[in-house]
């Protein structure tokens, strides 16, 4: 792979990793915001405060290392509560393999909390913090998992005591094109020990679970007047989900601070969400799909500019060709292109290898073949071929979107059936895709439980495919990231 090729991988990448940062997660205290509001939850007092305020985020990212910087200034006024917070963060960064290593550190710190007239202070010198982060790029999803550890240690009125909070953290996630779902654990471990010879002592734990999701979603809407060019079309919505849940076990305090015998258990959960976006989808022009099983699947897929919009002519029973997957599979995943202007000012500033002997310029897929083998989804067929002209079996889709999803290894390891009466005839190099994406429900077998591995796939069964794919994406993904949480 030459150093132009090379490049454009990384880049595509990141931008896929970057759809996902677009949540900009409050990564620092396990909170939840939207466009106006963030939350997070306090437990320094001894007992849980919801506290609502800003949250301003600045990051920077450059050669390898990055800074972060955290703005809190928050409050309850029924608990007569603020507090400001003001966090720099240092990353180093690693990029090698396909993998993303993060490692953070704090470069400044400090934290004031003012509750009922008692202050709670701490700064960089009585606390202590390190995470690491690190992230696989699969051609259409990164995943990613991190950890951190923390101390803080509070002053409490200047000499009234002092609060130590020593914190537990894990996050797990994934970012692709119809969604990101980032998880966030805190345990908390608090302890409290007041001044003088009857000075109060008390012990508590938190745990902090906050689930953040944006989502792409689709929806037909019909028009209501029927003198009008168009029946209706396909609307388009992003919106953000972040959920917050919290169970304690912390001590009873009475109004002079003593301590009760009792416990103050509980758990309580909190949501904000973000106003939906909005975006109109192209109208299709396509007259041959009316009444056809997979008419809602085709007219997405076209709507989405897998089909040039002035097509009139979809041919769904004929059997799609390698060029057109690789456009309809592009646009699908949100894999991004790069557009005639841009690659003629790459043409003209540096000498570049033909992408294959049988694609040129002027192919209509061009751009799409070339983004979609860049970021190796699919692959060309040897001698420097690529046949887009040539039709795709079923197999050959089963291995193209379980190597787009990166998950390879989720198939058996020792010998296995994948259930169907045609096992057999599946090829060796398609029996884990095969069985995987039947696991996955993104590809059906027939009737009477036969594959048909080899036998060419329609231009509507692959509107099908790529719609389950999609609704996998959005809803089954998430699921097993997040449902745990929120359905408590």
């Amino acid at each position: 792979m030459n150093k132009k090729v090379s490049l454009l991988v990384v880049l595509i990448m990141l931008l896929l990793t970057l759809q996902g940062f677009g949540l900009e997660i409050p990564g620092y205290e396990g909170g939840i915001k939207n466009e106006m509001t963030y939350m997070e939850v306090i437990f320094i007092t001894g007992e849980p405060i919801i506290m609502e305020g800003t949250l301003d985020i600045r990051i920077t990212e450059r050669n390898q290392r990055g800074t972060e910087r955290y703005s809190y200034r928050l409050e309850n006024t029924d608990k007569d509560a603020k507090l400001t917070r003001t966090v720099n963060l240092s990353t180093n960064i690693v990029e090698k393999d396909g993998q993303r290593q993060e490692v953070y550190s704090v470069t400044s710190y400090k934290e004031t909390i003012e509750v009922a007239g008692v202050k709670y202070d701490t700064d960089q010198k009585s606390s202590q913090w390190s995470k690491s982060n690190i992230s696989e790029m699969k051609p259409g999803v990164t995943y990613f998992a991190g950890n951190w550890d923390g101390r803080k240690i509070y002053t409490v009125n200047n000499n009234g005591g002092k609060v130590t909070v020593e914190t537990r953290g894990d996050v797990v996630g994934y970012h692709q094109y119809w969604g990101t779902t980032e998880n966030q654990t805190i345990e908390h471990f608090i302890r409290f020990e007041g001044t003088g010879d009857d000075a109060v002592k008390w012990q508590g734990t938190a745990r902090v679970e906050a689930v953040h999701n944006r989502t792409r979603d689709y929806s037909y809407e019909s028009n209501a007047p029927t003198q009008i060019s168009f029946r209706g079309g396909f609307l388009m919505t992003q919106q953000e989900e972040n959920v917050l849940k919290v169970s304690y076990d912390l001590p009873r305090l009475g109004d002079d601070g003593s301590l009760k015998s009792q416990r103050n258990v509980g758990v309580n959960s909190y949501s904000i969400d973000t106003n939906p976006i909005n975006e109109r989808l192209t109208i299709p022009s396509m007259r041959d799909v009316s009444g056809h099983g997979a008419e809602s699947d085709i007219l997405l897929l076209a709507s989405l500019g897998a089909v040039p919009s002035n097509t009139t002519n979809f041919g769904p029973s004929l059997p799609i060709s390698r060029g057109d997957f690789a456009r309809f599979i592009t646009v699908a995943m949100g894999i991004p292109v790069e557009e005639e202007e841009t690659r003629s000012r790459s043409v003209q500033s540096k000498d570049t290898k033909a992408l294959f002997v049988d694609v040129n310029n002027s192919d209509p897929n061009f751009k799409y073949i070339k983004a979609i083998t860049d970021n190796g989804v699919m692959h060309g067929t040897g001698e420097g071929r690529f046949y887009p002209n040539r039709s795709v079996t079923k197999a050959e889709i089963a291995a193209i979107l379980v190597r787009l999803l990166g998950f390879e290894s989720l198939a058996p390891i020792q010998s296995y059936s994948t259930g169907y009466k045609d096992d057999s005839q599946i090829p060796t190099w398609a029996k884990d895709a095969v069985y995987i994406t039947s696991q996955l429900e993104l590809i059906d077998g027939t009737s009477d439980n036969y594959f048909q591995p080899n036998r060419d796939i329609t231009k509507a069964e692959v509107a099908t495919i790529l719609t389950n794919l999609i609704h996998y994406l959005q809803k089954e993904l998430r699921y097993d990231y997040r449902e745990s949480i929120i359905n408590f």
